[in-house]
């Protein structure tokens, strides 16, 4: 699955959050925008429960108010 980008602005905050998958291992980077954020990385038992995290990640953001970039 290609890496995904999501931003969020109001008047209080303005922050990103990346989450790209290879094969089990999910890559996440967060942060505050002009950061380089931090790393996070979770090994999941296969590349398709990989998938599934990955997607249900991104469902959860986009209802927080990320948008995607």
């Amino acid at each position: 699955m290609a890496k995904t980008r999501l931003e969020f602005k109001d008047k209080t905050s303005q922050k990103f959050w990346e989450i790209d998958a290879k094969g089990s291992t999910i890559n996440i980077q967060y942060g505050k925008l002009g950061t380089n954020g931090q790393t996070s990385v979770k090994t999941m038992a296969s590349a398709e429960a990989a998938k599934k995290e990955m997607e249900k990640a991104i469902k959860s953001k986009l209802k927080k108010g990320y948008k995607k970039k």
